[in-house]
Formats: structure tokens, sequence, C-alpha cells
């Protein structure tokens, strides 16, 4: 019993010393590893932007199905009640909140309600591509590297650090914290300099029960 107990402890200690020694390398590797078994996804989420003195915040619901069908609708702030969505042909539609707005639009990719304050269109706020961003971004030689782990939300994190500013965006650090357990992400912030100017936080989280398409039309 003894040595099964100092066999337990010894691997729980190699297990931790491996993870430790991780590169961030390969904790986006293996994040986009995670990504790739990902077919679909629901959660809420809570967004926060800031762009000059302007502030933003909202509570969402968000799906998400391969290839890039996503719906989002505004649970709580700006907006509250509205409905976007993308389906697998890419077309756009938006209903707006409220019991006088019951039909829905057909939006052009230019359309500026297909965007967040900061100009971030809706459905690029999943997972792979936050996980694409952080790949090119090294790959164009921002700093990509590992800060020390902290617990978010009660949950064990890795926390991985992409520092520097590439000529198409005013981001300079633009950090995430991934569970150590599931290995997904839970929290983005982007800063210029030291102003934080998006939040992004994941929660209740289902992956992989195939929502129909119409889901993602409206």
């Amino acid at each position: 019993m003894l040595k099964k107990l100092v066999f337990l402890l010894l691997l729980v200690f190699a297990s931790s010393a491996l993870a430790q020694n991780q590169t961030p390398e390969q904790v986006i590797n293996a994040l986009n590893a995670k990504w790739k078994d990902i077919q679909d996804y629901h959660c809420k989420m809570r967004s926060r932007n800031r762009l000059g003195d302007q502030k933003d915040e909202k509570r969402l619901d968000f799906w998400f199905k391969r290839p890039h069908q996503v719906r989002m609708e505004v649970l709580d702030g700006d907006k509250k009640g509205s409905v976007l969505t993308r389906d697998a042909n890419e077309k756009i539609r938006a209903r707006k909140g409220g019991i006088m707005s019951l039909v829905p639009v057909t939006l052009s990719e230019d359309d500026g309600r297909t965007r967040n304050l900061r100009g971030r269109k809706f459905y690029l706020a999943d997972w792979g591509s936050v996980i694409r961003e952080f790949i090119e971004g090294a790959r164009g030689g921002l700093k990509l590297s590992l800060l020390p782990d902290e617990t978010f939300n009660q949950v064990a994190c890795i926390v991985v650090q992409l520092d520097g500013k590439s000529p198409s965006s005013s981001i300079t650090r633009d950090v995430i914290w991934v569970d150590k357990s599931s290995n997904l992400i839970l929290c983005r912030k982007q800063y210029e300099g030291d102003i934080l100017v998006n939040e992004v936080v994941w929660w209740d989280i289902e992956l992989n029960k195939n929502p129909a398409d119409d889901l993602f039309t409206l």
C-alpha cells in the first residue's frame, strides 16, 4: 500500500513538472489539437470592450458549429435581446431585441451591426479564431511566453501571453487563461499599453451536442 502511495505521489509530481516544463508553443499546439476535436460548442460569454472613452459590456449566449456557423444572442447589456446568426453558406441574419422587432434582416459583411465596439465581427468570437491569432502572431515575430499559472474562476489555468504589436492591430499584449484539465480557453484579455481594452470570459461550456443547422439562421 505504501509503495502504491509513493508511486502515485511520484506520478503527480512528474506530471506537474512536465506541465511546468512545457514551452508556450507546446501549449498553443495542444490547444489547437483540442480545437480540431471540437465540432460544435455552446457557452455563456461576457464581453467587455473599450475604445477611447467609450465602454461596452455584454453577457452573451453563444453557439458555434463547424465549418463556421455562429449564433449569438445578447442576454444583458446594450442591444439586449438581439440575435445575430451566420449559417453554413456565410449568410448573416439579425433580429433586434424587443417585442416590436420580430422580423429578421439579412446583413452584409460590411454592415456595422456585425461588429462590436472595437470593430471585431461577432462570428470571430470563437476559440478557433483566438487560437489562430496566437499562432499567426507568433509566426509574425510577436513574443509568445508563459506567465505563472493562475486559478481563474476556481479553475487551475495555464496563462499564455503574446507580447508585441503587429502592423494591423493596436493591441500590444494578449493574454489567455487555459483550463489545465479541459484544455479550453476560459478568459482572454487584450491591452493597449497598460490599458485593458478587451476582456472575454467563457463559462457553462457544452461540447459536441450536434445542434441542428436551422439554429444558425433566422
